[in-house]
């Protein structure tokens, strides 16, 4: 069948693309490596080296820009394209289609990789044969993810977006719209993941990817000083490198959580997922990788361990695209992705540079100079050491107990994951934080080698009186009696406190010197604000309906969730809300709710928030909290549940048409609820004038009384159960006022229920929804820590290359 639309050159083009990267990486990598063998001498490898990177690097653009194109376009007959991306969705998210799948991201790592490629063929002078072969051979594997390719027609390598077609897909071939010639006019996508919609995504995964990118460096100059046995020749060109890495890495991951708080509902910035889990481990190790190199740099301590963290850290992010894209991770991150068959290849890919890292490591070993005299106590590079190991162990609990589900696989365990993963995960790390950030406070008052001990007591002792005093004062306001968080409390403002010092007095407040310690007093900051705004955490949407919201949904209680129902203002906190109803935008339901202040029995209107639904019929409904911030907390509200049936749905209702009737049965004093009110049954009788509602002398008759409460008003309702003839001919009961109808069918006199059925109008339904609002107080404090971090790191970069430079 030859068929109509289809646009298969594009494809064509993408793949030769795909070929020649791999291709070109491969020479690229070989031709450095010749290069680097000979020390430079045959500057025939070299030009051949360099040429078969840019074509390259070249060949990656023209994927990249291939593949934009096909999602511009909407080019469904790809399956890349239809997976990820449909008609309906706003082209300002084609970026967030771009790297949703598995082969995009690993493109956007590729890409940032190209880049750091060029510019170090430009910077690294001598280092570029060894460093570049390392980074192409990187380069290659990477491109062989997209390759596509199977061999011996059962093992594939890679998958390849541009020539697996959807009607050539093994899971969707056989659908009959594909023998319609003309398919493409009925076809639309499948959509880009409803918790990908969202700006943050648009730049929080290239930012975050670069910092993956970035790490490449250190570990390819690590690799060539191993190689060349330049044992400390490599630290200097790698330092600025390091250090921009875990300045750009940290963004991502600060990123990751800004968007966490944003659009998750899940209340809070950090989950301790175990994606987030996986790109924090190599930050921390890149951290402790950094500051170690600075020492052996300076006073050549540290040298073995500067190499394993530059290593192990690199290897740490092979280890988390094998946890994120195997699929091992299952069903235990919102980030996986599923797995495409190429677990086997990414767990070569790691292995591979992990032995190569080992073996050259134990090669090396007895060869690296050692300083032979013992580290004082009292000296910097002492506890940069023990604050890099530190930073190690932390890293070691985390990836240990995120990879339960790899144990599991690997040893037949059935090991599970804490329930409260949260608080597990907070009360390992918090001594951590506790220990690092005291380090972060005096780690700069110490001088290399040797420092007096009371010169040192002496310029730490206005720091620690600040920070006791400021700790006893916050920990009085917060009513802080946990012992843990005290001491977490003091050690950041501690690191805060004595950076700022250090500024003003030790530099002088030569603020060009001063990047390290800006960023530690931003390290502070974050800690503190984290450790607050979590701990004293609020939840203030107590429901005060009087409808209870229990039986909605499986574990929703009264004390988190208020139901509010259109027209109706309720006291939540310092406040009252009131819902004004939906709003229809696209795929999205906004939810209005006005928060008010009373005064003298008058409301006034002080802001309004609208929590949103995101519709998505194929991958469920996502909500996305909305906040409102303030400068000394945030307000975040989310929907937690909601009937998403059209307003207009109802409005179309017939004016006397009703629900279908819902059958209860109840005891005396038992409480239901209906969508606009509260029933109660409270008595029966058979006192009553029948003739009233025509019931013969002979006919049985029962009356139920029944209370029928909203916030306003009380109503009665008072259904009768008659037989006439041997026949149950009962008698309904309305409260027009609500749209209520009530039929008693029922009566059990041994356990006293009666049975009765409930109807609404459908015209008289009021639309509602349950919201969790919850107050985080000095959240700012970490948005501005992770402000003052990144521009303290990006400062001490800027002078490093300054003094580099000026050498």
């Amino acid at each position: 069948m030859e068929y109509i639309g289809e646009h298969l050159v594009i494809g064509k083009v993408g793949n030769v693309f795909v070929i020649l990267s791999f291709v070109f990486a491969l020479l690229a990598s070989v031709s450095y490596f010749f290069a680097a063998r000979d020390n430079d001498e045959a500057p025939s490898w070299r030009n051949i080296a360099r040429w078969s990177f840019r074509i390259h690097g070249f060949s990656v653009f023209g994927i990249v820009g291939t593949l934009f194109i096909m999602l511009y376009n909407h080019y469904f007959e790809y399956e890349y394209v239809w997976h990820h991306s449909n008609k309906e969705m706003p082209m300002r998210y084609i970026l967030s289609c771009f790297w949703e799948g598995q082969e995009g991201s690993f493109l956007l790592w590729t890409f940032w990789h190209v880049v750091i490629g060029f510019v170090l063929q430009r910077k690294a002078k001598e280092w570029e044969a060894p460093v570049m072969s390392v980074l192409s051979l990187v380069q290659a594997f990477l491109a062989s993810m997209l390759l596509g390719l199977f061999i011996f027609g059962e093992h594939r390598i890679g998958s390849n977006p541009f020539t697996v077609l959807l009607r050539e897909h093994p899971d969707y071939g056989a659908i009959p719209l594909f023998q319609n010639a003309d398919y493409l006019k009925l076809l639309d996508g499948r959509g880009l993941n409803p918790l990908l919609q969202n700006y943050w995504m648009t730049i929080h995964p290239p930012t975050l990817f670069l910092g993956f990118a970035l790490t490449i460096v250190p570990f390819a100059y690590a690799i060539a000083g191993l190689w060349k046995k330049r044992y400390t020749e490599w630290l200097k060109p790698a330092l600025p490198w390091t250090f921009f890495g875990v300045s750009v890495l940290g963004v991502g991951i600060l990123m990751g959580g800004a968007w966490a708080y944003e659009a998750l509902s899940f209340g809070g910035f950090w989950a301790w997922d175990p994606v987030e889990n996986a790109s924090l481990v190599p930050w921390l190790t890149l951290v402790g990788a950094a500051h170690l190199m600075l020492i052996n740099k300076n006073k050549g301590q540290s040298l073995f361990t500067a190499f394993a963290l530059a290593i192990l850290t690199f290897i740490l992010i092979l280890y988390s695209t094998f946890l994120t894209r195997s699929g091992i991770l299952g069903e235990t991150s919102v980030h996986a992705f599923t797995d495409l068959g190429m677990s086997g290849q990414l767990l070569i890919y790691l292995l591979f540079f992990l032995l190569l890292g080992i073996v050259l490591l134990i090669v090396n070993w007895k060869h690296m100079p050692r300083v032979q005299e013992e580290e004082s106590i009292y000296s910097r590079e002492f506890w940069m050491f023990v604050g890099a190991i530190i930073l190690l162990v932390s890293s070691f609990q985390i990836m240990f107990y995120t990879s339960i589900p790899v144990w599991n696989k690997l040893f037949g365990l059935k090991m599970a994951p804490s329930k409260n993963i949260i608080n597990f995960y907070n009360s390992w790390q918090l001594p951590f934080a506790f220990l690092v950030t005291m380090l972060v406070a005096i780690g700069q008052y110490f001088k290399f080698k040797h420092t007096a001990p009371k010169e040192f007591v002496k310029k730490i002792s206005f720091p620690v009186i600040v920070s006791v005093l400021l700790t006893a004062l916050f920990s009085w306001l917060l009513h802080y009696t946990n012992f843990l968080y005290i001491l977490l409390m003091f050690s950041s403002i501690f690191a805060a406190v004595a950076n700022f010092n250090y500024i003003t007095h030790a530099l002088g407040g030569k603020i060009r010197k001063a990047g390290a310690s800006v960023a530690h007093i931003g390290f502070g900051l974050i800690l503190l604000g984290a450790l607050v705004s979590t701990s004293k955490k609020e939840v203030i949407s107590r429901n005060t309906s009087g409808k209870s919201v229990e039986n909605l949904i499986e574990n929703m209680s009264n004390n988190d969730n208020i139901l509010l129902t259109q027209g109706d203002t309720l006291p939540m906190g310092n406040y009252y809300v009131a819902y004004t109803g939906k709003r229809f935008e696209g795929i999205n339901v906004y939810f209005d709710v006005d928060y008010l202040t009373k005064q003298n029995n008058t409301y006034t209107k002080e802001f309004t928030l609208s929590p949103l639904v995101q519709t998505n019929p194929r991958m469920g409904n996502v909500a996305e909290p909305d906040t409102r911030h303030f400068l000394t907390y945030d307000i975040y509200t989310h929907v937690a549940y909601a009937p998403l049936e059209s307003v207009k749905q109802q409005q179309e209702a017939t004016k006397d048409e009703y629900t279908a009737a819902k059958n209860v049965s109840m005891k005396k004093g038992d409480t239901i609820f209906s969508s606009n009110a509260i029933i109660i049954f409270d008595s029966l009788s058979t006192q009553f004038d029948r003739s009233e509602y025509s019931i013969g002398a002979d006919d049985i008759a029962v009356k139920a009384h029944i209370r029928v409460l909203d916030i306003r008003k009380k109503y009665e309702a008072t259904p009768i159960f008659v037989i006439h003839e041997n026949s149950v001919q009962p008698i309904a009961s309305k409260v027009d006022e609500l749209g209520l109808q009530f039929m008693f069918w029922k009566i059990d006199p041994q356990d006293g229920k009666i049975e009765i059925s409930v109807q609404e109008k459908k015209s008289n339904i009021k639309d509602y929804f349950v919201m969790q609002a919850m107050i985080f107080p000095y959240i700012n404090i970490l948005w501005i820590g992770c402000i003052v971090m990144a521009i303290g790191t990006m400062m001490a970069i800027i002078e490093r290359l300054r003094r580099s430079s000026s050498n």
